[in-house]
């Protein structure tokens, strides 16, 4: 008698004495049904932690840009995206007070200094224009021989401004939008205290 059956023989297949072959011992697949919000899944303190983080990050990116005007447009589009992801995690109630106390601090001062530097950028600008139309007007009555060089350097703004108002509206655009949309009435009251 042959040892192993036919090959046209029928045999039924033996369940693996290991549990790790089998194939009942793999959990089910999970289904997601949708993606949770991306703030949802973070807790309270983790999230604080993450925008108060980012908040200081972009308050010396501020002061950067302050410093090298080069860096002004960039630093403007990642301050627009902070201030947006601190209004999806203030909505969504996983800011501490004291972060939020933080934020405010933090836009209010780059809003000031953002609109002191444009202001006495304006004035110099224009102090730059009158001082050389005075002297222009002065050479020509003194009867000088000479005119006025004109030169690029002299009848164009100044080197690190592209225009007024759009430096301003640059920096104060993403902040002053939030600010409008957030803060209705921007004094504390004897709830908020």
């Amino acid at each position: 008698m042959p040892r192993f059956p036919s090959s046209n023989a029928r045999t039924r297949t033996q369940p693996s004495s290991s549990s790790s072959l089998s194939l009942s011992a793999l959990p089910p697949p999970r289904k997601r049904l949708g993606a949770p919000a991306p703030y949802e899944r973070s807790s309270l303190s983790s999230m604080d932690q993450v925008i108060r983080a980012e908040v200081l990050a972009s308050q010396q990116a501020f002061l950067q840009a302050v410093a090298d005007k080069r860096q002004g447009a960039a630093f403007a589009v990642r301050w627009d995206a902070t201030l947006r992801r601190i209004t999806e995690a203030a909505e969504a109630c996983l800011l501490s007070h004291d972060t939020i106390r933080l934020c405010t601090s933090i836009a209010a001062s780059v809003s000031i200094v953002a609109s002191s530097i444009s202001e006495w950028e304006c004035a110099a600008e224009a102090t730059t224009r009158r001082v050389r139309d005075d002297t222009r007007t002065y050479l020509q009555h003194a009867g000088s021989s000479l005119a006025a060089p004109q030169s690029a350097a002299v009848d164009s703004p100044l080197p690190f401004r592209s225009s007024p108002s759009q430096s301003n509206d640059i920096l104060l655009a993403p902040y002053r939008r939030w600010f409008l949309d957030h803060f209705a009435f921007p004094y504390l009251t004897a709830a908020d205290k």
